[in-house]
């Protein structure tokens, strides 16, 4: 198993095994003020491997600052049948969005990860953001 990606997005969406994208791969947003509510959407292509189908796949989404201190935190589980027509050994991807909303308590750096396990087997991948405040005034 593995985490073929990790999208940070405007809005995303999966339909027909297909992941549709709209203002994807951003990793500053700006806000006027701190704490801010913020929505992020996330975007992640877990491949599972023919022998890790039909049993479920503890999953973990976590955004974390700077200081690697839990901001916001989210399990779930998913479960990837295997298909009578697919060829032995075959992977599978698993396409999924998240819509996280969160707290944000001050402006800095976060990052926000994805991990998933299968018995021994364990996948994570992260991606780093920044909470941004307006720009200054120029003179």
């Amino acid at each position: 198993m593995e985490i073929d990606y990790l999208v940070l997005a405007e809005h995303a969406e999966v339909t027909g095994n297909k992941l549709y994208l709209m203002g994807g791969g951003w990793d500053t947003m700006t806000v006027a003020e701190v704490p801010a509510n913020v929505r992020l959407i996330l975007a992640a292509g877990v491949r599972i491997e023919w022998d890790e189908t039909n049993a479920p796949v503890p999953l973990l989404v976590r955004v974390d600052d700077d200081d690697a201190q839990e901001v916001f935190r989210l399990e779930g589980q998913m479960n990837v049948g295997r298909p009578p027509h697919l060829p032995p050994g075959t992977s599978q991807l698993s396409q999924m969005t998240f819509a996280l909303s969160l707290k944000l308590p001050r402006f800095g750096g976060y990052r926000v990860s994805l991990t998933a396990s299968v018995a021994e087997r364990l996948a994570r991948r992260s991606i780093p953001f920044r909470l941004a405040g307006p720009p200054s005034p120029t003179a």
